[in-house]
């Protein structure tokens, strides 16, 4: 199934990623499914958006993918069953948790296959990854977006707020590549020391993430566009919005009490914000990150090329 298909109603079968970019969601289905999704862990080499080859883990789907260039990433609803058969190709055993939802599971042996069962909790922004080996499977890049819809089939963040006209997910993250290349090389590395040099927002750095249909933020005047912030990486990100004000849904499914229209919002580690923009002028702004070498790709600000920044296009 490719990106940007929907769970068709009663489909049992790969859940893809198809919550993000210019696509409107239909009503969808309101009943449960079965939902089966492998995916296989495995080392590769990643280009810097400066020209530089760094190795990465990651989570791939032979049947699918993620928002941008992720190689994985699930959407699913409220009260799905969703197997997951991990295929472990990395040299060293991993797991496969989901943060705020399935915080401990068993490992999978290098060279070996563990299928992984859960019902898809309340609506809302996840992530998975790997706490096998700490947080060295985040910093090397272990890890996808989880999206759950509301079981009622409703356009919005979760059953009772958050509506909107349509969605993007944005995931955060960065890499280190002196841990990058010492875990490749079979060495340790002391997270102590962890320094990013590289930013990415959906896999994709500055300016890729304008040509991307997932990462350039396209809107029309008089909608309420939903944003999802899923932070899988080790640092916090402030994200930062020129031309328009938003309001903070939720922070890891934990709904906002007050409402307060902010132009910052911070996006903790381990942490999903959903907020809505609700777009009120039209022209071309960019949203970025306030944690300033987080725009920047390995000490290079933004021109020629940079790090977590995007552009919001609203027409």
């Amino acid at each position: 199934m490719k990106r940007r298909e929907f769970l068709k109603s009663g489909l049992t079968g790969t859940a893809a990623f198809a919550v993000s970019g210019l696509t409107l969601l239909s009503a969808g289905r309101v009943e449960a499914a079965t939902v089966n999704v492998n995916l296989i862990a495995e080392s590769t080499f990643k280009n810097m958006v400066d020209g530089v080859s760094v190795p990465v883990w990651q989570f791939r789907d032979p049947n699918g993918s993620g928002p941008g260039a992720l190689t994985s990433g699930l959407v699913v609803n409220e009260g799905d069953t969703v197997n997951v058969t991990v295929t472990n190709n990395l040299d060293r055993a991993i797991n496969f948790v989901i943060p705020g939802a399935m915080a401990s599971s068993p490992s999978v042996a290098a060279g070996a296959s563990r299928t992984y069962s859960f019902t898809a909790p309340t609506a809302g922004s996840y992530f998975y990854t790997d706490n096998v080996n700490g947080e060295i499977g985040k910093a090397m890049g272990l890890s996808g977006p989880l999206v759950v819809m509301p079981s009622n089939g409703a356009n919005s963040l979760t059953a009772n707020s958050g509506a909107f006209d349509r969605q993007y997910t944005l995931v955060m993250n960065e890499l280190d590549d002196r841990l990058n290349n010492a875990i490749y090389n079979g060495q340790s590395y002391d997270m102590a020391n962890y320094e990013p040099n590289y930013y990415f927002v959906n896999g994709l750095s500055y300016p890729n993430t304008a040509s991307d249909s997932d990462t350039l933020v396209a809107m029309n005047v008089g909608e309420n566009v939903a944003i999802r912030f899923i932070n899988t990486g080790c640092i916090t990100y402030p994200e930062h919005f020129h031309g328009y004000h938003v309001n903070v849904i939720s922070r890891n499914r934990v709904p906002e009490t007050v409402a307060i229209s902010k132009d910052t919002t911070q996006v903790e580690r381990d942490m999903c914000t959903d907020i809505i923009l609700p777009v009120n002028q039209a022209g071309a702004y960019p949203l970025h990150t306030h944690y300033v070498p987080g725009v920047t790709a390995n000490g290079v600000y933004v021109y020629p090329y940079g790090g977590a920044l995007i552009v919001l296009l609203a027409s």
